[in-house]
């Protein structure tokens, strides 16, 4: 049986948007019903007992559960008797917790699926049959739709779900599933119901009188009164801004706040910056941003007005799903010997002793990896199109470090014609006929989708779809494996640490698998060090759709925002002592990547990195596969990295490193 948590979650989840907490329900309301929720439960088991006056231990024993117990025990250890209001004003300061612990029970019951990262929605199962799979052997319909069956169809109630809807109603969750004409039609319903509810009468009468606890009223400036960075006249901060942007945001949040604004030429941006406009942004940032404004001038180059990374809303989300399943962990982990082949084929063509390019030698690699994996093709061959024009393609329509010319120029437009190739080839090779009974993968998927709706996924739209993993890793995976390869490089006792994981890793029996790479605890700690160190996504640019207040300032819509979610990287109240390469940051005795808000490599919101968890895996694996079969070393040994910005932050092409010998 699901506990009243684990029902209350599934009966808020957006089916649609894949959130578990609607943005219309009040903060004060997603606490206070989850604290009625387990509080009835314990009613329910027996260990309390409660009424309108007071709320009674009855049995302090634990239930092994780890939604009820901590609460259980908070009872249990108090000195006095306390009525059910102060229990549910003190129980929903845990709502989050509870919140993500039942959304863990979810998933690991195959109720939830979570294969889109910071999305959940029914795994499809569920969504079919619109059952939950059996729990204690007795299988039941899921909670919504019983609790809709009661409610417009008179069906006979269980004293459960009397509870689960009396609760609802007590914290006003239908006024957020209910339309109004809904509610109107319900209410005599509702109230009849509230009137046979044995489980939880005291406490969700407890719940209904919890008021929220008042806030000082806070005034809010206009826009205009928002401090101003300094800078020169005409440019404003553009050359700032043009080099470590991170860092120039992270002195301005020092000297001004968390909000400000800047300028480069022509372009005024509003930036929001700090540990909470990291946790706004995920919060509610798809109530009150798009993406769309910056991507036009990138879509356009491939005849589109639309892309994964540029769409918003509901068409965003269900693209999303599409990928999600190319870019997941799984991908990779499923065919970690292929991967590893890739280093090892690109390996092999790396002089001895001789220097070598840091920073193409990991593009190279990487991007060869996400297209066969992914694409299932090769890019042997086009490797240095795809990173000529995608470099160029960032630049001249991104960042805006070049100008638009850029694209005209005869390499860029020769380049592009390679792309148009691979493109073709890449559709040819996904014929039904030529699969050869090989797994769908993502281009497979886009085609299928194409195929049954082709006006959500025309073909102007779906040449930048398909070609999307040939670039998805150029300036992301390939950037960190070189940050990573300079710092491991650069601290001896880390690389030898990495090395003794890499051999027990490639020695151990069989063939590698993704439990032994989870053991490669202190690669992956480096990797996690180097991506706060070294983001090579430093900020976000948005525009703002729906207004807004932070920090005391009032954000209008159509406001061009840039949220600096790398700032925290570099504060010593996140990270202490920032500018220190510390991987023991990571432990779990110092965990400082925990603190809400305050790590953010891979973006924030609903745009997110798709592909994060197949990074994560991809960076480990690709530096262990180096560490085992080579000794790399420095060119020169006293080398100090340089950092090129653009189009994206990267070692410059001054970083080498030497071939010292193959390892046997």
């Amino acid at each position: 049986m699901l506990r009243f948590a684990e029902e209350i979650v599934l009966l808020l989840l957006d089916e649609e948007r894949g959130e578990t907490v609607p943005p219309s329900l009040p903060r004060h309301t997603f606490s206070t019903v989850l604290a009625g929720a387990v509080l009835m439960d314990l009613a329910l088991e027996e260990r309390i007992d409660t009424d309108l006056e007071h709320l009674v231990l009855v049995d302090p024993a634990p239930l092994e559960d780890g939604l009820l117990d901590p609460t259980l025990a908070d009872i249990a250890r108090a000195s006095r008797t306390h009525d059910t209001g102060y229990w549910v004003a003190r129980t929903s300061r845990r709502a989050d917790d509870i919140h993500d612990a039942a959304l863990a029970r979810l998933i690991a019951r195959g109720i939830i699926e979570d294969d889109v990262p910071g999305l959940f929605f029914l795994s499809s199962r569920v969504a079919r049959s619109r059952r939950y799979p059996a729990i204690d052997g007795k299988s039941v319909d899921d909670v919504r739709l019983r609790v809709m069956r009661i409610l417009f169809e008179d069906d006979v109630p269980d004293p459960r779900d009397i509870a689960i809807i009396c609760l609802a109603d007590a914290c006003g969750i239908f006024e957020a599933l209910l339309s109004r004409s809904e509610q109107a039609r319900t209410r005599d319903r509702v109230e009849l119901l509230r009137r046979m509810d044995l489980i939880g009468r005291a406490v969700t009468a407890a719940v209904r009188d919890h008021e929220p606890p008042t806030r000082p009223s806070v005034s809010v400036r206009p826009l205009g009164e928002i401090p101003i960075a300094r800078g020169l006249p005409l440019v404003g901060n553009a050359f700032r801004m043009a080099g470590d942007v991170s860092a120039f945001l992270t002195d301005q949040y020092l000297e001004l706040g968390p909000v400000f604004r800047v300028r480069a030429f022509h372009r005024h941006y509003v930036v929001l910056a700090g540990p909470q406009a990291n946790l706004f942004m995920n919060a509610a940032g798809r109530t009150h941003f798009r993406s769309f404004e910056g991507w036009v001038g990138f879509n356009a180059e491939f005849g589109s007005m639309r892309s994964l990374i540029s769409m918003d809303g509901a068409d965003h989300l269900r693209l999303r799903k599409v990928q999600a399943r190319g870019y997941s962990r799984r991908r990779i982990e499923g065919r970690l010997a292929e991967a590893i082949g890739v280093v090892r084929q690109e390996i092999a063509g790396w002089p001895v002793d001789r220097p070598i390019a840091g920073h193409y030698a990991f593009q190279r690699i990487v991007t060869e990896q996400i297209c066969t994996l992914i694409a299932g093709v090769s890019a042997q061959g086009y490797l240095d199109d795809l990173i000529l024009f995608f470099t160029a393609l960032l630049k001249a329509r991104m960042t805006h470090h070049s100008p638009g010319l850029l694209m005209r120029r005869p390499r860029v437009q020769r380049a592009r014609r390679r792309l148009n190739e691979l493109y073709r080839k890449v559709l040819a090779d996904h014929e039904p006929g030529e699969r050869g009974g090989r797994d769908p993968d993502m281009i497979d998927d886009l085609l299928e989708l194409h195929r049954t709706d082709p006006v959500f996924m025309p073909e102007v739209d779906l040449v930048i779809s398909v070609l999307g993993p040939f670039f998805a890793g150029i300036d992301t995976a390939a950037n960190v494996l070189a940050f990573m390869l300079y710092e491991t490089l650069r601290h001896p006792d880390l690389r030898e640490r990495m090395t003794a994981e890499a051999d027990a890793f490639f020695t151990a029996p069989g063939e590698p698998t993704a439990e032994n790479l989870r053991a490669l605890d202190v690669t992956h700690r480096v990797a996690m060090e180097t991506l706060r160190m070294h983001p090579v996504a430093p900020a976000l640019t948005r525009t703002v759709t729906n207004a807004f207040d932070f920090e005391g300032y009032a954000i209008p819509a159509g406001t061009r925002v840039i949220i600096g979610s790398t700032v925290p990287h570099r504060l010593p109240d996140c990270f202490p002592d920032p500018e220190r390469f510390d991987i023991e940051r990571y432990t779990a005795a110092r965990a400082e990547h925990r603190a809400p808000g305050a790590y953010a490599p891979f973006g924030l919101g609903i745009h997110h990195c798709l592909g994060n968890g197949f990074a994560e895996t991809q960076i480990v694996l690709t530096m262990a596969t180096i560490l085992r079969d080579v000794a790399p070393a420095l060119d020169p040994p006293d080398y100090r990295l340089r950092v090129e910005h653009a189009p994206t932050p990267h070692p410059a092409g001054s970083f080498r490193f030497r071939q010292k010998s193959r390892r046997e």
